[in-house]
């Protein structure tokens, strides 16, 4: 009777598995960049700009403070699923033990892996989507958050340094990847919420990492070619040559006030 019980349990437990990897992967298929740019600006961000949905192109074509509303979606996204999924560990609602393998943090990948493929080839735009970047960065701060702190902080700095977004989110890939690999090799197991970040990575969540990081960079492979070319979108190059338009239509102004006179 009880191992009836623990087999119900267990292919219970399975179907809600595959119903949450779905959920992730349609949940990471909602592109918020469109949504949010036609809700609130009434711009299909796709027509203008770089044409993609993501926040580089978000803030460009909206403005900061909707980009950044883009971003933080985004992000969500890859967060959501797994934020369940820890709640539903912690009170033994779902499972007890990972279901679906025997770590709890490559369970999480996988989820979040889920909405990062969803936000790459999204079931509501033809399979096609975006680069994937704020996503990635959501499951990452779940699993890693040391690893997730390492690539904002590599990703601003570069794009301080160059203001080229392509680059920073280059770096920060690679970031993520090499600070999951330090902790596969020297972390340690977590029993705290402080050791939380410097928890020791599964070897199997390194390789998974590795090949979404390699997605990322594949992906940027246009970006890559442009930047050869000299022909990237720079945002300091951009910054730079909207303040001297401003300046000109001001000193224009003045001029036609002066002949006025």
């Amino acid at each position: 009777m009880v191992n009836i019980l623990t087999s119900t349990t267990h292919v219970w437990n399975v179907i809600i598995a595959v119903l949450l990897l779905c959920l992730s992967y349609i949940i990471g298929s909602i592109p918020f960049g469109i949504l949010i740019g036609k809700g609130i600006c009434h711009v299909d961000i796709r027509e203008h700009g770089s044409k993609n949905i993501g926040t580089t192109n978000a803030i460009r074509v909206l403005g900061k403070k909707v980009g950044f509303l883009v971003f933080f979606f985004d992000v969500f996204k890859g967060m959501f699923v797994i934020i369940l999924i820890r709640i539903l560990h912690s009170t033994g609602i779902f499972y007890k033990e990972p279901i679906m393998t025997n770590s709890l943090q490559l369970d999480m990948l996988l989820y979040g892996a889920a909405a990062i493929f969803g936000h790459c080839f999204s079931i509501f735009l033809k399979f096609k989507g975006g680069k994937a970047v704020a996503t990635s960065l959501g499951v990452i701060l779940m699993i890693s958050p040391l690893a997730a702190i390492l690539c904002l902080v590599a990703f601003l700095i570069t794009l301080y340094a160059t203001g080229y977004v392509s680059l920073a989110s280059t770096f920060a890939a690679l970031t993520v990847t090499i600070t999951c690999w330090i902790l596969y090799a020297f972390g340690i197991t977590d029993t705290n919420f402080i050791e939380y970040f410097i928890a020791k990575q599964n070897l199997v969540v390194c390789i998974i990492v590795s090949i979404l990081a390699g997605l990322i960079l594949v992906k940027h492979r246009k970006n890559y070619v442009r930047l050869l070319n000299g022909t990237e979108n720079n945002f300091k190059k951009a910054k730079k040559e909207k303040k001297a338009q401003a300046e000109a239509l001001k000193q224009a102004s003045q001029n036609e006030e002066n002949k006025g006179e």
